[in-house]
């Protein structure tokens, strides 16, 4: 009996399924261990900001999100893959809640996200919490006009402190792709 290659087949992988934030319905959104995703009332998780990544991002539709993470969290020196333009400034971290299903990554490129997530960082960083992480809620989503339209900003607030959860230290860090090797050429080679 053979089973071809003996390669693994279908999913599978060091990921964490995501959360997200729909900027334009102002709703939660995240993706339980079967891949389906389910809208998330009264958001609320703690925030692993000790291992926020920053860096440039594109997500495009029916894809994997891509990243060029900085070198550390808000150093601003990614550069975007051949200098795409569709990568935005933005985020990547780990939160977790039960009712989000567990750990989860949450990420946006949205400028009305990453100001919320900048105030959320400075107040963790200035805080003397001892180790403790954050446990973040969003208590209301602002409606905001400008040139694209509507867009919801998430009011999110630090409501607690409490210990840090053991499930982010047995999740994997969002990762980057690594560069393809450059092929080498022969000269030899006929096909």
């Amino acid at each position: 009996m053979s089973n071809g290659l003996g390669l693994p087949t279908g999913g599978g992988g060091d990921f964490v399924p995501f959360c997200k934030y729909n900027a334009k319905a102002g709703r939660f959104f995240s993706k339980d261990d079967a891949g389906d995703e389910f809208e998330v009332d009264k958001f609320k998780a703690y925030f692993d900001f000790a291992n926020i990544k920053t860096g440039l991002m594109k997500f495009a539709a029916g894809q994997a999100p891509q990243h060029a993470f900085d070198s550390e969290a808000g150093s601003g020196d990614a550069v975007a893959p051949d200098g795409d333009s569709a990568f935005k400034r933005g985020f990547v971290i780990n939160v977790f809640s039960p009712k989000l299903g567990g750990v989860r990554e949450f990420s946006s490129c949205a400028n009305i996200v990453n100001g919320v997530m900048n105030t959320l960082y400075d107040e963790w960083l200035n805080a003397d919490e001892d180790g403790n992480v954050p446990m973040v809620e969003c208590k209301k989503v602002n409606a905001i006009e400008g040139k694209h339209g509507t867009n919801f900003e998430p009011e999110l607030k630090i409501t607690k402190w409490g210990k840090r959860p053991v499930e982010f230290d047995a999740t994997p860090e969002p990762k980057q792709a690594a560069p393809a090797p450059e092929p080498e050429a022969d000269e030899d080679d006929e096909f």
